[in-house]
């Protein structure tokens, strides 16, 4: 199985007519599929900060660099160094600091940009899901929870025109919810267990499909129908899942490889599926030798965006070969 190989980038974005990376403190965009670059905007920072981003260790250990990207109607928004920022015209506008920590997962909605606060939360304070519109300057919160200790993520569901939302940590706080009002009101779907601690969920038309985060238990690939009426197991993983994306009708998955007396592997598993049906795994990385406390976890993010229909764009960190982005046409992935 041959993958195209790209160093020092952090793909962000991908569609069929364009994608979008980080390469250090700049935000690049490529027309012919990574074979040329242009910058398009570079991150308004100091220069002690753009020396730690300059070497891949320090940016780990800092938490620093380039996270998160979404686009919008008229506009993108980063995460990147604790802060938000809007691309426009070549320049990245400040929209404030986070509330919380980074989020695993941004939200773009037609003209309409979500998140939900991600922190360590020892004392269960209430948490926000925060919403920015293009044409504004500050963030909104939309709903508060009490009880959970953070959000997870917040995802639109194509095919039904609505939002979803992940929470987590211990059994009462872990759940799947639904808003088909823009958080008017928000129902929870499913929950109440580990097999509910899900970050990503992934939508067909038919199906919600989702991994638990469980360091405590053997964790699984689920689906469920959208009442929350009928879930199903699908296969056993090495260990918590956190990310996932789609590749056409394909669907996939990511492991991270942390600290845990039951899931015990040293390998980031990446899982994928052409039916829903059927999971195998696709692609391993092995974690890297430097610690997970200051280093971070083993894991394998993949690009937002509707995706090329062609081929899976991995970014694997914190293992062996880490810092580069892989390019594998599916077609190789499910020959195998």
């Amino acid at each position: 199985m041959q993958a195209n190989i790209m160093n020092g980038y952090r793909l962000l974005y991908v569609s069929k007519e364009k994608i979008i990376a980080a390469r250090k403190t700049n935000i690049l965009e490529s027309r012919d599929g990574g074979a040329t670059w242009i910058k398009i905007a570079a991150l308004p920072i100091c220069i002690w900060k753009k020396a730690i981003m300059s070497f891949a260790l320090y940016r780990r250990l800092f938490r620093k660099g380039v996270h998160r990207l979404a686009i919008g109607n008229s506009t993108s928004l980063v995460i990147a160094d604790h802060s938000v920022y809007l691309i426009s015209k070549g320049e990245m506008v400040s929209r404030g600091p986070l509330h919380g920590a980074r989020p695993l997962a941004i939200c773009a909605v037609n003209d309409a940009f979500y998140y939900g606060e991600y922190s360590r939360n020892y004392d269960r304070s209430d948490v926000h899901i925060w919403r920015l519109y293009e044409n504004e300057k500050e963030w909104y919160p939309v709903w508060q929870f009490s009880g959970i200790r953070h959000v997870h993520g917040v995802f639109y569901d194509i095919y039904k025109k609505v939002l979803w939302v992940t929470t987590g940590d211990l059994d009462k706080e872990a759940g799947i919810w639904r808003t088909d009002d823009e958080f008017a009101t928000l129902q929870k779907i499913v929950g109440g267990s580990q097999s509910f601690r899900a970050v990503q969920l992934l939508f067909t038309n038919e199906h919600v499909y989702f991994g638990s985060d469980a360091p405590g238990e053997q964790n699984h690939i689920f689906r469920m129908d959208r009442a929350g009426n009928n879930v199903e197991k699908l296969a056993a993983v090495g260990s918590s899942v956190f990310y996932g994306c789609k590749v056409g009708k394909q669907l996939f998955f990511s492991t991270v490889v942390e600290p845990s007396r039951v899931n015990k592997t040293r390998y980031v598993e990446v899982w994928g599926s052409k039916d829903g049906n059927s999971w195998q795994v696709v692609h391993r990385f092995k974690k890297d030798i430097w610690s997970m406390k200051y280093f971070q976890y083993g894991q394998a993010f993949f690009p937002a965006g509707p995706g090329d229909d062609e081929n899976l764009w991995i970014n694997p960190f914190a293992t062996k070969n880490g810092e580069k982005t892989y390019k594998y046409n599916t077609k190789d992935l499910f020959s195998l």
